[in-house]
């Protein structure tokens, strides 16, 4: 039997087969299906909304545009009616509301070495594709539909506190535990825990409120959280929440809950093993790690995705690797695209006293530091210090 190739060998292997069509076609293939099932695993977004895959016939170009687009309609509205015996329905035309969801492409950056540099690397190629390419694009598919899912709340919350979607929050009108508790602000597209309002109920505009101030996600927050789908008739009600998504953060507070909120049994096995079920109070629930894009303190629910939007992929992710000279370089990329086409079926909690909306008045832009996404660019920041010398031991510690 052969001995098992090193990682140095199979780097040159790697580099060796980019000088020849056959095996730069091999790769691509190989490449593209390791990538393909390790993203559906790491994008918390694939969990919420299950991707589909379109073809070509069913996309057309953008009156507005040159990129492509697919048209989604909307369940058209019906209702029914009671009538005598001689009576007749109203009659309504026929008519289902619909829009364009565009194509976009997610990609990598292009990784180039020497075939010389590649060779004295012990960690081998399809190891670098999985940490950076992987997760890579399934950070930038999570960050869209973040920012997705915060537009979606913030315009339900302008619908029922009659803001134009047009316009900012007024200080009066944001989403703020003190503003819910004076009664300028109405909870809709978003809730703030029971513990916050409660703390700052006392509060006053002259005394302030410490907007920084967040709480522990508790049972009856989510209960709260869950009733919003719910509703009370009129718009944004007759819906039931399917998920939520939250971070490992907020998650182990969960893992503190007390007998009173989830029995003897459970509480017991929780101390030892953590929370193992699948389900919160009946709800499948999302962790996640990202938290530079679901900030720790927002929790968002959703109902079942037929009620809310879609994932759509044009393009499975493929992979790309040349060799020109000595030089190899491999990048990947998908087209994907995704919408939320009734804003109704997202809600989201909030464990913060105040407004991660961006207001008309005063900046609150050192709050949003705190609970919105980073930005797109600063995603994945490095833990590690070994670009600034700060590895131990160290000669100079001896």
């Amino acid at each position: 039997m052969s001995a098992t190739p090193t990682n140095e060998q199979l780097n040159d292997l790697f580099a060796h087969k980019l000088d020849t069509n056959e095996g730069r076609e091999k790769i691509a293939m190989l490449g593209g299906e390791f990538v393909k099932d390790r993203l559906r695993e790491d994008a918390f977004c694939r969990r919420v909304f299950p991707p589909r895959k379109v073809k070509r016939s069913e996309l057309q170009i953008s009156m507005t545009h040159d990129t492509l687009v697919k048209i989604v309609f909307m369940e058209p509205e019906s209702r029914a009616m009671t009538m005598s015996f001689r009576g007749q329905p109203d009659s309504k035309y026929y008519r289902a509301e619909r829009f364009e969801v565009p194509f976009y492409t997610i990609g990598s950056e292009r990784y180039e070495k020497t075939e010389e540099e590649l060779a004295v690397y012990s960690m081998p190629i399809t190891e670098i594709i999985r940490k950076n390419v992987v997760r890579d694009i399934g950070e930038i598919e999570d960050y869209g539909f973040l920012t997705h899912s915060e537009a979606a709340v913030q315009s339900l919350q302008k619908e029922k506190n009659n803001v134009s979607f047009s316009s900012g929050f007024a200080d009066t009108e944001a989403c703020t535990a003190f503003n819910i508790n004076a009664g300028t602000v109405v909870e809709h597209g978003k809730i703030k825990a029971n513990g916050v309002l409660a703390t700052t109920a006392a509060a006053t505009a002259a005394a302030g409120v410490t907007e920084e101030l967040v709480v522990p996600c508790q049972k009856d927050d989510f209960i709260k959280l869950f009733k919003t789908f719910v509703g009370r008739g009129g718009q944004g009600s007759r819906l039931r929440c399917d998920s939520f998504l939250i971070t490992d953060f907020d998650w182990e507070e969960v893992n503190g809950w007390t007998i009173s909120d989830v029995g003897d049994d459970t509480a017991k096995e929780t101390t030892v093993m953590g929370y193992k079920a699948s389900t919160v109070i009946g709800r499948k629930y999302i962790k996640t790690i990202k938290t530079d894009i679901l900030r720790p303190g927002n929790v968002y629910a959703y109902a079942a995705p037929e009620f809310v939007g879609g994932f759509l992929i044009w393009s499975n992710i493929k992979f790309y690797a040349d060799k020109e000279r000595n030089r190899v370089s491999f990048e990947a990329w998908e087209n994907i695209g995704m919408y939320f086409a009734n804003v109704a079926g997202v809600r989201k909690l909030e464990l913060y006293a105040g407004s991660s909306d961006v207001t008309t008045g005063t900046s609150n832009a050192a709050l949003l530091a705190n609970f919105a996404p980073v930005d797109e660019d600063a995603l994945g920041a490095p833990n590690n210090l070994v670009a600034d010398g700060q590895t131990f031991p160290q000669v100079s510690d001896f």
